[in-house]
């Protein structure tokens, strides 16, 4: 045998490799390069192996390579980029073998041994033998001429490739490619389904592009594909369930790839392929089917994977958020706590425990304004008295504020080592609340005491002051401007008439002016009109106020029902109702004071008038009626005409003191009157534990 190569050394290891392949009879394997020397020796030789592959440099040589080979048999030990329809095309080529897989030398002498054991290769004396020669070399005219076991081995060499895809339309073309050559076939395509149809997917070479057509799955294909059983059909013509695929195409056989798709194999002869080949190409499309569901397993599974990468990733950014939020509400809480430790007004930490306020710790400034020991309070709800005191009234809307995360302002009166003192509660949560929706909800907070006291005082001074000012422009301007005037136009009518009663009407415009400027000096003078608020009963003050009053035989009658704790001066409202009892009654005789029942009668008659005092929603009255007026229920106690009392200053009851000390207060003060009742109420003030 002859082995031809490109170089020296491709030569001799090449006809070496082969000689050592023990199947089959003793061979002897000569190594050569030139196509000359094959000439001179290839008349003895059985066989001339040709090693390079056409399509490049070294295989260039092929034709001159089978020139020079002459009736001397030729196989092509090529790659498999020179594929098989591509030799069995070139003439003078009787075998075939890719040397890229694992026993390519052992199938190179089973080819050799095929093809020299030939008869139109042994040389003998038939006469037949040239035309078969012409008919029967490697598939050249479309006749089986590859064995079984050849296709076999064909198909056994492919399957690590096929075994090794990744990819799906890799698969396919190495199907229909190793189909095609392990049956020397040129007609092969496989077909998947799409939309109900079985369309073609890959196809061999020789099929172009617009030779095949997709079938409906509802027909014999679908068939097929659905029992997974092959269908080999050896005459097209004479068969009525399917229509030949391709022209010329004589026989066909279809091989279901699990429920993916079908491999079908076509030939141009009837009766093409036996009941071998169908079980041949079932396997090799079983093997495909398991290749192609292990595939569907690591997609699902790299599907899963990144599923789970995704959701890992997920978590871990949200671990490193709370994380950071953690940290951040670390840092939030230490300079908070730092914060509280130096704050140099008293102040309770607060945290919410199951939405209840509880106390955690005082600063030492509270320990010391309020006299109270730390250990008594700890622990104790806020709402409950001891932090913050005097809002019983207000408990829900601090509760509420306190619960929401809402910075709020609150007023309260507390005592303190030096007194009752006023303080403004600021509600400060570590993290102010963003919505009602809980959202902003924080669980703890400082709640801060700002002493107000003197503020408060210096305001309402201020405010006395102004009004003082504006009294006093008031007085100028209505009663000194008229006397300078009268004194003047006097003053010129004397000059013109020498009249000394003129004089007389001057001194006593004079005389009007100087008491007018002392009333002025008086009201300048007068800070005691200034209040200092607390809580006082007015029922209490009312009847000390009455007993210092000459009230003529009137009497004085207090409702037990709505006695009222008010924020006031004590002293000042005292005043307020000396003025009103002596502005309301006349004439000395015996005081008398009297309680009502709950049905507001008062254990005496009807005889003398009678003076009420009571309270109302959002302040207290005082009333008169006259000893023949009827005891009726009106309102006109509780609801006179608001406005000051400049206006009923002219019915001559004379209280702007009553007004001042109102004022001084911030009360709305209203009058009302019938024909023989009257009645005061005073409106806005303020309760006593909310002062």
């Amino acid at each position: 045998m002859l082995y031809v190569a490109a170089t020296e050394t491709a030569a001799s290891d090449g006809a070496a490799a082969l000689e050592r392949v023990a199947s089959g009879p003793a061979r002897s394997v000569h190594g050569l390069t030139a196509d000359e020397r094959v000439r001179n020796w290839a008349p003895d030789a059985d066989c001339v192996v040709f090693a390079e592959t056409p399509t490049t440099a070294a295989g260039s040589t092929l034709l001159e390579v089978v020139d020079a080979s002459g009736s001397t048999p030729v196989v092509l030990f090529t790659d498999a980029s020179f594929a098989p329809t591509a030799a069995r095309s070139t003439d003078g080529v009787d075998g075939y073998v890719r040397r890229d897989t694992a026993d390519a030398v052992a199938h190179l002498a089973d080819e050799i041994e095929w093809v020299c054991s030939r008869p139109e290769t042994t040389g003998g004396d038939d006469p037949e033998s040239d035309a078969d020669r012409e008919t029967d070399a490697i598939a050249m005219t479309g006749e089986r001429a590859v064995s079984n076991a050849d296709a076999t081995g064909r198909i056994l060499e492919s399957l690590p490739d096929l075994v090794a895809c990744r990819d799906r339309d890799g698969l396919f073309e190495l199907l229909v490619e190793t189909a095609a050559d392990a049956l020397e076939r040129e007609h092969c395509w496989f077909s998947t389904v799409h939309f109900g149809e079985l369309k073609p997917r890959v196809t061999a070479p020789a099929i172009s592009d617009g030779d095949l057509e997709p079938v409906s799955r509802d027909g014999t294909l679908g068939e097929t594909l659905r029992t997974g059983e092959p269908l080999r059909l050896d005459e097209l013509a004479a068969d009525e369930r399917l229509t030949a695929p391709l022209e010329g195409v004589e026989s066909l056989c279809c091989v279901p790839v699990g429920d993916v798709g079908i491999l079908q194999i076509a030939a141009e002869e009837p009766a093409a392929f036996d009941e071998t080949d169908c079980e041949l190409l079932a396997a090799w499309c079983r093997s495909a089917a398991a290749v192609l569901e292990r595939m569907d397993r690591e997609a699902s599974r790299h599907a899963e994977r990144d599923q789970l990468r995704g959701e890992r990733d997920r978590l871990r950014a949200q671990r490193n958020r709370l994380a950071t939020e953690r940290d951040r509400l670390a840092d939030e809480r230490e300079r908070f706590r730092t914060l509280f430790a130096n704050v140099p007004e008293p102040a309770v930490r607060y945290e919410l425990d199951d939405g209840r306020p509880i106390v955690r710790s005082v600063n030492d400034t509270f320990a010391e304004v309020f006299g109270t020991d730390p250990e008594t309070i700890v622990g104790e709800p806020v709402d409950e008295g001891t932090v913050p005191p005097g809002l019983e009234q207000r408990r829900a809307t601090l509760l509420e504020s306190l619960r929401a995360g809402e910075r709020r302002q609150l007023v309260s009166r507390r005592e303190t080592v030096d007194g009752v003192r006023e303080f403004l509660l600021t509600l400060v949560p570590v993290e102010a609340g963003t919505s009602g929706d809980g959202a902003g909800y924080n669980p703890e907070g400082l709640i801060v005491y700002s002493d107000v006291t003197e503020a408060n005082r210096r305001e309402r001074e201020l405010a006395a002051v102004e009004d003082r000012l504006e009294r006093i422009a008031d007085l100028v301007d209505e009663n000194v401007r008229t006397p300078l005037n009268v004194a003047r136009g006097y003053l010129e009518l004397a000059a013109e008439t020498g009249d000394p009663e003129h004089f007389a009407e001057i001194d006593d415009a004079q005389e009007r002016l100087r008491d007018h400027v002392d009333q002025l000096i008086s009201i300048a003078r007068r800070d005691d009109v200034l209040v200092d608020t607390e809580p006082v009963a007015i029922h209490d003050v009312a009847r000390r106020a009455w007993v210092a009053v000459d009230t003529d035989d009137a009497r004085l009658v207090t409702r037990a029902a709505n006695d009222r704790v008010l924020a006031a001066d004590k002293a000042r409202l005292r005043e307020l109702f000396e003025h009103l009892f002596g502005a309301v009654t006349e004439g000395p005789g015996e005081n008398g004071v009297a309680e009502a029942d709950g049905n507001g009668t008062f254990g005496s008659d009807d005889a003398t008038p009678v003076v009420t005092v009571g309270a109302t929603d959002d302040g207290f009255y005082v009333a008169r009626r006259e000893p023949d007026g009827a005891a009726v229920n009106s309102g006109l106690e509780t609801d006179p005409v608001p406005g000051q009392l400049a206006a009923a200053d002219g019915t001559g009851f004379g209280l702007g003191t009553v007004e001042r000390i109102a004022d001084a207060h911030g009360w709305n003060v209203g009058v009302a009157a019938d024909d023989d009742r009257v009645a005061f109420a005073f409106r806005g003030v303020d309760d006593g534990d909310r002062a």
